[in-house]
């Protein structure tokens, strides 16, 4: 019986498959890749910045239909981005963190 289970297990998607983020000029850009298998309008998204070194999130989102998302960045430095997806009918969320990326800022001299 176990055996079954872990099978049944594996063949379900993970909701989020993915979380990409990028940098545009001064602003990071993130975008929430989901199942295929969902209805996106059974779902919002909210997303937290969160900056190396920086022990809160420098950016909290609130709950959109939206699965994109953009940050003005101030300063240079390694961010992540937290994403919750929260399904509307029973309000189950789900979290994915997406890999780190770093903002260098260029002085000339």
């Amino acid at each position: 019986m176990k055996k079954r289970l872990r099978k049944k297990m594996k063949k379900q998607e993970e909701l989020i498959q993915d979380v990409a983020v990028f940098i545009s000029g001064d602003y990071l850009q993130v975008k929430c890749h989901t199942a295929r298998k969902i209805n996106p309008e059974d779902y919002e998204f909210a997303f937290y910045t969160y900056q190396t070194g920086v022990a809160e999130a420098i950016n909290k989102s609130k709950y959109t239909s939206f699965d994109t998302h953009q940050v003005l960045l101030k300063s240079g430095g390694e961010y992540r981005v937290k994403v919750f997806v929260r399904h509307r009918g029973d309000s189950e969320v789900t979290t994915k963190i997406s890999q780190p990326i770093r903002k260098t800022r260029i002085v000339d001299l």
